[in-house]
């Protein structure tokens, strides 16, 4: 993925501001990066950091989640984690 925009914080308050963004490899839209999880319209999904994830039926296989245990851990609110 190739960062358009990158995250903006206050000055002041050292709070975000602004997302990051980024172009999605696979069909060159534009993906904001502002979760632990982004997904592009077109399915893909990246990280925080523009990285692409593996496909969803891989997720969780080590740790015996499924995608849908992570993506309701992530709506109830995982931590801010910034790059």
């Amino acid at each position: 993925m190739e960062i358009i925009s990158r995250r903006k914080y206050d000055d002041v308050t050292g709070k975000r501001i602004a997302d990051a963004v980024g172009r999605c490899n696979h069909c060159a839209r534009h993906v904001t990066l502002s979760g632990f999880t982004n997904t592009c319209e077109c399915g893909a999904d990246y990280n925080m950091a523009g990285q692409r994830l593996a496909p969803r039926s891989q997720w969780g296989e080590e740790t015996g989640e499924t995608a849908d245990d992570i993506l309701r851990a992530e709506a109830a609110g995982f931590p801010d984690v910034d790059y």
